[in-house]
């Protein structure tokens, strides 16, 4: 893994800590590795992507689902740990994006939906990027927002490998589904200590 893309999904207070409006039980557990990768990719010149729900009241999403990371509101902000100075945001329409976005060691994605795809200008990100990266993939729901997110990237012919310590599912079954699918791409479940010795020893070599 030699050209590596770091893809954090929704890590938002709204739904990794219990008191949030949508709480994903179990998400508080993944912070601290999630907090190690965000950390870990920047020591090492890796780029992050992250996604975050950017809500306002009228969003189509709330006929789904309770109100949750409402603009402006303390559940909307990402979690202690995993947000890098220096990050770039690109909201949920068509803009012009800069000539150095590669220089941004962290890049914040926002939707008003579950698919990051819906951002228009996520296809021209992946591609300031480059084509040859393999992503690393973690985050909230393995189910729902990240898997939306894996499938989007696969259909775009990249690498996808799910972080099995840094992802949590609302239902096993459906979480597993996810993790079989990546898997039928190419991609592996590893740990964020596996993902971390790679990455070293992939410097090393």
């Amino acid at each position: 893994m030699l050209s590596l893309l770091f893809w954090d999904v929704d890590t938002q207070v709204d739904f990794m800590d219990p008191a949030g409006k949508l709480y994903v039980p179990g998400a508080e557990k993944i912070i601290g590795r999630i907090q190690q990768l965000t950390s870990f990719a920047a020591e090492h010149g890796i780029p992050v992507i992250a996604s975050v729900d950017a809500h306002l009241e009228t969003d189509p999403e709330f006929r789904d689902y309770p109100p949750h990371c409402l603009v402006g509101t303390p559940g909307q902000k990402k979690v202690a740990g995993t947000l890098l100075c220096g990050h770039y945001v690109i909201p949920n329409r068509k803009i012009d994006l800069p000539a150095n976005l590669a220089s941004y060691p962290e890049i914040v994605v926002e939707k008003q939906a579950t698919d990051v795809f819906t951002n228009p200008n996520v296809d021209k990100l992946l591609g300031c990027l480059g084509p040859d990266r393999e992503i690393i993939l973690y985050g909230v729901v393995t189910e729902i927002c990240v898997e939306q997110a894996a499938r989007g990237l696969c259909q775009r012919g990249y690498r996808v490998h799910l972080v099995r310590d840094a992802i949590q599912h609302l239902d096993v079954a459906k979480g597993s589904a996810t993790i079989a699918e990546v898997g039928r791409h190419g991609g592996r479940l590893l740990t964020s200590d596996e993902v971390l010795s790679e990455v070293r020893a992939s410097k090393v070599a």
